[in-house]
């Protein structure tokens, strides 16, 4: 029997060591091997079961092999729940960074794509037609939730320009992004500017000692 938990210990440091924006391949490998552990224990356990259910019909006792052959079960029982639990715990932090690309980067980027199973993709293609249905005009809200990270604090931001991006056509007119340029733009439409590395926010003071984004 292999050490208790290391394998679904080693599956949680593995996804670990990428940060929360990214996701470790899945390894299909480690996982079947934990699932083939968890039988393993499953097994002993009945194997337990039906050695204390012949020893019942054939009326034998022993108050100090009982005690053994209960703590025994214990053992394998919580190895099957921790083996469970840190399972659970590796699908739903790599469902939750499925769900922040879908916010963040509105798309799958396909380097990410191919660390995933075929089954984490098809989670992510139908959390991300949910969203886009929920945030529709026709079906809900009307509104793109995933325009900004965070709620803005006015309709209008002050971005800084951190390239020579040129003309760039808005809702209200052409603005021009140079390099060092300070301009307000309208905060959705800032808001692919600042992902991408265009533009950056910027804050500036109102002349009264206060200082405005």
């Amino acid at each position: 029997m292999s050490e208790l938990g290391r394998r679904a210990r080693e599956l949680l440091k593995e996804l670990k060591s990428y940060n929360g924006l990214n996701l470790s391949p899945y390894n299909e490998e480690l996982v079947r091997l934990i699932f083939s552990e968890v039988d393993e224990h499953n097994a002993q356990t009945e194997a337990i079961v039906s050695e204390l259910r012949r020893r019942q019909e054939a009326g034998e006792e022993g108050q100090e092999v009982d005690e053994i052959t209960a703590t025994t079960m214990c053992l394998h029982y919580e190895c099957i729940k921790r083996n469970k639990r840190l399972l659970l715990i590796y699908m739903n932090e790599r469902m939750q960074r499925l769900r922040d690309m879908r916010w963040t980067q509105r798309a799958l980027p396909e380097a990410q794509k191919a660390r995933c199973c075929q089954n984490e993709i098809q989670f992510y293609n139908d959390y991300s037609r949910a969203l886009s249905t929920y945030t529709s005009r026709a079906e809900g809200v009307g509104m793109d939730l995933t325009l900004d990270t965070r709620p803005p604090k006015d309709t209008f931001v002050n971005v800084r320009g951190l390239k020579d991006a040129g003309e760039v056509i808005l809702s209200y007119g052409r603005a021009t992004i140079l390099y060092g340029s300070i301009i307000s733009l309208p905060s959705e439409e800032a808001e692919p500017l600042i992902r991408d590395g265009t533009v950056e926010p910027v804050e500036w003071d109102d002349g009264f000692g206060r200082n405005k984004q």
